[in-house]
C-alpha cells in the first residue's frame, strides 16, 4: 500500500482556473482566476505562492485585476526578466464593451517580483497586452497557452464550440526587452476546436506543436521562418469488431519527447478513461501517405474503475536532455491524470534508449489521490526538478517532486510532495548518445513504488475461457456420440445434429429410447438415447450386455423392460415409451421377467404390435429373433405411445 503523501493546502478569496510553477524555482507557484465580469463581488487576481514548507502554503504577492474584464483563463510562468523578477504570460479577455467593438487584448504579460532581503514587498505588475486572434466571435477566449523557449502558441476556446477556431503562433522577445509583447508569427485556422495542445523545442531553430480535437491528433513544425502543417497524424478508429457506433474522444495531450506524446481519451457515455502513448512520425515524413506519416500506438492503460472521465493531464521528465534536440537518455516520467471525481491518479513511465531506438514502457499506476478538492479540479502541474549539483547532495539530501492542483469551487490550492530516490550510475543506465542530467551519470526516479499489472485477473479470465472451451468441447463430443453424457448436450440440441457414435445409436425424429447398462458390481449407470425403430441396436446392446461376465464369473442377467406408462399400465398416448436393457438389482429379481416363450399370448401380441408399428419387425422375420431374450411385462402404453411417435 502506498504510504500517505504529505500535502499542504491554502484557500484563496477567488476561484482558481490556472497555475504554473516557476521553471527555475520549485518553491514558487503562480495561480490565477477570479469571478469574471459578474457583479458578484469576487475579484480577478494573480497570486504568487511560496511552497517551500511541507505543511503550509503562503501568498507572497498578488495583483488585483479589473472586474470589468474576464477572469484569468490560462497562464504560464516564463523566464527571468532580470535578477529581481519573473515573467508571467496569461490569457484574460478584455471588457465586454471592447470585445463587442472587435478589440480583445487577450494576451497579457506580467512581471512578478522575486522576494529579496529588501524591505519592499514583492509586487506583480502588468507589462503589456496584445490581440493575437482574428476571430470575431464575441464568446471566444484564450483557452490554451503553451510556451517553449522563445516561441509560444495560443488556441481559442468558445462556450458553444464555434467553428471559427484558430491557433496563433508567436515569437517572444528577449526577456530583458523593454517591450515584452509577443510578435505574431502566423495563424492556423481549425476545422474543429482544439481540446488541448503542447509545444516543444526540438532543435535550435525548430519547434513542434501537437494538438488534439475530439478524435484526431494534429502536428505542425514551426521553423525559423515558416510553419509546416497542420498534419493529421492519428484518428481514433471505431471498434467495428465490437459493433460500436461511437468511439473514445481525446481530452488532453502532452509531449514526452520529440518522439512520443501521451494523451487522455474518454470512452463514450462516461465509460472510463484511457491513457495512450503514441510514437510520432518523423518530421521528415510528415505529409506523406501511408504508415510512416502516422502515429503509432506504443502503449495504453485504463484508469481505475469509478473514474468516468479524465479532465486534465500533467507530465514531468525527471531526467530531461541536456539541451533542446539532444538525445533523450534513459529516464522516468511522472504522470498525473485528473478525474471528474476530484481525484488525481499518478503513474510512472519509463523512457529507454537501445542504440538508435527509443522506447517507452512500463506505464504503471502508483496511487490515486481521492477527493483532493471539494469540487472539480480545474488544473494540475508538476514543479520543475533540479537535481543537486554535487555527488554528496545526490546521495544524502532528500529530494521531492511537487504536484500542485487547484479547485475552482472551493478556491483551494493543494501541493503534494512526492519523494524521489537516486539511482547511482551502477544501477542507472544511460543513453549511448549523451549523459543524463545528473552530474555523476545517475538519475532520479519516484520513490513511491508503482504497481505492475496483477496476473490474477489474467489467470482468472484464462481459467474461465478454458472452462467454457471445455464445456463446448464436451457438448460437441456428446452430440457426435463420442463421449458419455455429462452435461446432457443431446437434450439441448436438435436431433438432426446428432451422430450415433460409440455411445449412442441413431435417433429418429420424435422417438427416443434410453438404453441403460449397469454392471452388478456398480451403482452408477451409463445412459444414452436410441430410437425404437433401430431395434437391431436395442438387441445388439441387449446381447452385448448379456454376454458380459460379472465379478463372480457368472453371466450377467439382463432384461428388456418397458418404462414410461408403467409396467402393465393403461394405454396413455401422451407418455413417451422408454425401453431399458436392465441389469436387475437383488431387490428387483422378483420383478417378472420372462423369455419369449414364457410370455402370455397377450403379452407377445403387445410386443409384436409395438415393434411392428415401429417398422423393425414383420411377420416374415418370425419370432425366432426373440428367443433367449428376457422381456418385462408390457402394458397398453407401449403400443399407444409407439404408435403416436411413429405416426
Amino acid at each position: 500500500m502506498t504510504p500517505p503523501i504529505p500535502s499542504a493546502e491554502i484557500r484563496l478569496s477567488y476561484p482558481l482556473y490556472a497555475l504554473d510553477f516557476d521553471p527555475e524555482d520549485p518553491n514558487r507557484l503562480i495561480v490565477g482566476g477570479g469571478g469574471g465580469v459578474a457583479k458578484s463581488g469576487v475579484g480577478n487576481k494573480i497570486s504568487v505562492l511560496d511552497t517551500s514548507h511541507a505543511d503550509a502554503l503562503q501568498v507572497v504577492s498578488e495583483i488585483n485585476l479589473s472586474r470589468d474584464e474576464d477572469s484569468v483563463n490560462c497562464l504560464v510562468a516564463g523566464p527571468r526578466r532580470n535578477k529581481d523578477s519573473i515573467l508571467v504570460y496569461a490569457g484574460i479577455n478584455s471588457s465586454e464593451d471592447d470585445v463587442k467593438k472587435g478589440k480583445n487584448e487577450h494576451f497579457r504579460v506580467f512581471a512578478a517580483d522575486l522576494p529579496s532581503k529588501a524591505s519592499a514587498e514583492p509586487k506583480i505588475s502588468e507589462l503589456s497586452r496584445s490581440m493575437l486572434f482574428s476571430t470575431k466571435d464575441a464568446d471566444a477566449y484564450q483557452r490554451l497557452l503553451r510556451i517553449s523557449g522563445r516561441v509560444g502558441a495560443v488556441a481559442t476556446g468558445t462556450i458553444g464550440r464555434s467553428k471559427d477556431s484558430e491557433i496563433a503562433v508567436f515569437d517572444l522577445p528577449a526577456p530583458s526587452s523593454n517591450n515584452p509583447a509577443p510578435k505574431l508569427r502566423g495563424k492556423v485556422e481549425l476545422v474543429k476546436e482544439a481540446m488541448d495542445m503542447d509545444l516543444l523545442q526540438i532543435s535550435d531553430d525548430e519547434h513542434q506543436l501537437v494538438y488534439c480535437d475530439s478524435y484526431d491528433i494534429h502536428t505542425l513544425v514551426i521553423g525559423k521562418e515558416s510553419i509546416d502543417g497542420p498534419h493529421c497524424v492519428y484518428t481514433i478508429p471505431f471498434d467495428v469488431g465490437a459493433g460500436a457506433t461511437d468511439r473514445p474522444s481525446f481530452r488532453c495531450i502532452r509531449f514526452l519527447s520529440p518522439t512520443f506524446v501521451l494523451a487522455v481519451a474518454n470512452r463514450p457515455k462516461a465509460g472510463g478513461v484511457v491513457l495512450y502513448g503514441f510514437r510520432l512520425p518523423k518530421v521528415a515524413d510528415l505529409g506523406k501517405d501511408g504508415k510512416e506519416g502516422k502515429c503509432r500506438l506504443s502503449l495504453s492503460t485504463h484508469l481505475p474503475k469509478g473514474i468516468a472521465r479524465g479532465t486534465g493531464l500533467a507530465v514531468r521528465n525527471l531526467t530531461p536532455p541536456a539541451a533542446p534536440g539532444a538525445p533523450q537518455p534513459d529516464a522516468q516520467f511522472v504522470v498525473a491524470v485528473i478525474g471528474q471525481d476530484s481525484s488525481i491518479t499518478l503513474y510512472t513511465l519509463d523512457h529507454q534508449s537501445v542504440g538508435e531506438v527509443n522506447l517507452i514502457a512500463n506505464l504503471y499506476p502508483v496511487t490515486t489521490l481521492k477527493e483532493v478538492h471539494l469540487g472539480p479540479i480545474s488544473g494540475v502541474a508538476f514543479s520543475p526538478f533540479i537535481p543537486p549539483a554535487s555527488e554528496e547532495g545526490q546521495s544524502t539530501k532528500p529530494q521531492h517532486l511537487k504536484l500542485a492542483s487547484i479547485g475552482s469551487m472551493g478556491n483551494t490550492c493543494v501541493v503534494h510532495r512526492l519523494p524521489l530516490k537516486y539511482l547511482p550510475p551502477s544501477i542507472s543506465s544511460t543513453s549511448s548518445k549523451g549523459k543524463t542530467a545528473t552530474a555523476a551519470g545517475g538519475r532520479y526516479i519516484l520513490a513511491l513504488k508503482s504497481r505492475k499489472p496483477s496476473p490474477t485477473t489474467l489467470l482468472f479470465g484464462t481459467a474461465i475461457l478454458i472452462a467454457i472451451i471445455g464445456l463446448l468441447l464436451q457438448g460437441f463430443l456428446e452430440v457426435k456420440g463420442i463421449s458419455k453424457p455429462v452435461i446432457g448436450a443431446r437434450n439441448l440440441t436438435p436431433a438432426k445434429w446428432h451422430n450415433p457414435g460409440i455411445y449412442y445409436h441413431s435417433e429418429g425424429p420424435g422417438t427416443a429410447v434410453v438404453v441403460t447398462s449397469t454392471a452388478p458390481s456398480s451403482s452408477s449407470a451409463a445412459e444414452g438415447k436410441v430410437a425404437v425403430e433401430d431395434l437391431d441396436g436395442v438387441l445388439a446392446e441387449y446381447l452385448a450386455t448379456a454376454a458380459a461376465v460379472g465379478e463372480d464369473g457368472e453371466k450377467v442377467k439382463v432384461v428388456l423392460r418397458p418404462v414410461g406408462g408403467g409396467e402393465g399400465g393403461e394405454d396413455t398416448e401422451e407418455e413417451a415409451v422408454v425401453i431399458k436393457v436392465e441389469v436387475p438389482s437383488e431387490e428387483e429379481q422378483a420383478t417378472p421377467a420372462k423369455g419369449w416363450e414364457e410370455l402370455s399370448a397377450k403379452q407377445r401380441e403387445l410386443w409384436k404390435k409395438a415393434l411392428k408399428r415401429a417398422g423393425k419387425w414383420t411377420e416374415e422375420v418370425g419370432e425366432a429373433v426373440f428367443k433367449g431374450v428376457l422381456f418385462g411385462e408390457i402394458g397398453g402404453a407401449v403400443g399407444g405411445a409407439v404408435r403416436e411417435m411413429v405416426r
